[in-house]
C-alpha cells in the first residue's frame, strides 16, 4: 500500500464513467513515511522527502525516475509550478526565491526577503506566487515583472492560514 499509485481517470469509458486506475508502484518505500507534496511539472509529478531524496513520476510513460541532482539540491522548502511549466522554490532557511532551469538542472535566484524565511506553503498561478509565511502572512510575489514585486495579503483577524490555493476566475455565466 505504501508504494502504490493510482490515477483518477476521467475518460475511462462512457458506460462506467471515471474510475481509479492502478499505475506503476514506487520502486521502494522511501516516500511512505513522510507527509510530502507532489508537484505537477511538465506532465510529471515531482516529490522530495524529508531525507532530501527525490523522485519523478512520468505520467505519460507510467515510469518512475530519479530526480536530477540539481533539482533535489534546490528543493529547500515549499515548491510550486506555474501552469505546470515553471518550478519555483523558496529556501525557507535563507528566504530566497528561486526558479528551476531544466536545461542546467540548477536553480536561479529571483529575489531574497526576510519575509520568506520559514515559508510553509506556496501556490502559483497567473504570474504570481502566493506564499504562506511563518508569521501567518500571505506574501504575493509577481514574478512576471523584473525585479519582482511583492505585497502582503491581510488575513482575517484571529485566523492564520494553513495553506493557500489559487482558484480559476469564474464569470457570472459559470453560475447559471
Amino acid at each position: 500500500v505504501a508504494r502504490s499509485l493510482e490515477r483518477w481517470d476521467l475518460e475511462d469509458d462512457e458506460i462506467n464513467g471515471a474510475r481509479w486506475k492502478k499505475m506503476r508502484p514506487l520502486k521502494d518505500g522511501r516516500f511512505s513515511r513522510d507527509a510530502i507534496d507532489a508537484v505537477g511539472w511538465r506532465r510529471k509529478l515531482c516529490m522530495v522527502n524529508v531525507a532530501k531524496q527525490g523522485s519523478v513520476y512520468d505520467v505519460e510513460n507510467d515510469i518512475w525516475e530519479d530526480m536530477p541532482e540539481g533539482m533535489v539540491a534546490g528543493w529547500r522548502g515549499p515548491v510550486a509550478a506555474m501552469d505546470e511549466e515553471v518550478l519555483y522554490a523558496v529556501d525557507e532557511a535563507k528566504g530566497v526565491l528561486t526558479r528551476y532551469d531544466q536545461y542546467t538542472t540548477d536553480w536561479e535566484e529571483i529575489m531574497e526577503s526576510e519575509r520568506l524565511i520559514g515559508a510553509r506553503q506556496m501556490a502559483a498561478a497567473a504570474g504570481r506566487l502566493c506564499v504562506v509565511c511563518c508569521n501567518g502572512e500571505i506574501l504575493v510575489v509577481d514574478v512576471v515583472v523584473t525585479p519582482p514585486r511583492f505585497w502582503v495579503v491581510e488575513t482575517p483577524p484571529g485566523l492564520e492560514p494553513l495553506g493557500v490555493h489559487v482558484l480559476p476566475r469564474m464569470s457570472r455565466s459559470d453560475f447559471l
